[in-house]
């Protein structure tokens, strides 16, 4: 076998990639920084007891205490469970993603991203956990004192591109020299 048109792959070091930061303290701090800056964040893990977020076109939004455990088909969520090992301890967390059957790529990507920020801003202590519509964890389950799966769900949050519409339109073709015009109609 020749190995005529074969090129080595030139090496290149890690200090010379994207991935030079990555597990630092500097990438630790920018990441910090940002789930810092999400709002919904604010008063995530500060005390005792469940919070849940949905996510809508990108954006992570409060999910009201009177609708816990209502889930929307074609949505992703975030779920909270803060809890006391011991009185007088630590607080420690569960935290879940929920996906809905129907959930979009641009939901459930960003309920998995979401999930890792509100873990680093709770200093990396919950657990993670992912849940799928239909075959929740029995620790999940627990939350709740039942589990309603609603129809429908949020709109994507993606760009949706249709294709162009034909406009039509009658084009005269003649010559020996090939000359189009579009011809102006009206249908009555």
């Amino acid at each position: 076998m020749s190995k005529k048109g074969l090129t080595k792959q030139k090496k290149t070091e890690l200090k010379d990639s994207n991935l030079a930061l990555f597990g630092t303290d500097i990438e630790r701090n920018v990441k910090k920084s940002a789930a810092e800056g999400e709002v919904a964040w604010k008063n995530a893990g500060e005390k005792v007891g469940l919070q849940i977020w949905r996510i809508n076109k990108f954006k992570v939004e409060e999910w009201p205490k009177e609708k816990y455990g209502q889930f929307y088909a074609g949505d992703s969520y975030i779920i909270l469970w803060t809890y006391e090992e011991k009185e007088d301890t630590e607080l420690c967390y569960d935290l879940h993603f929920w996906i809905g059957r129907g959930s979009t790529q641009d939901e459930y990507g960003t309920a998995a991203y979401k999930t890792v920020e509100l873990d680093t801003y709770l200093n990396d202590v919950p657990v993670q956990h992912r849940e799928i519509m239909n075959h929740e964890s029995d620790m999940f389950k627990t939350y709740f004192k039942s589990i309603t799966y609603l129809k429908g769900g949020a709109e994507t949050g993606f760009n949706q591109v249709k294709p162009k519409e034909y406009k039509p339109r009658i084009l005269k073709v003649s010559g020996d020299k090939v000359y189009v015009r579009i011809i102006l109609y009206t249908y009555q």
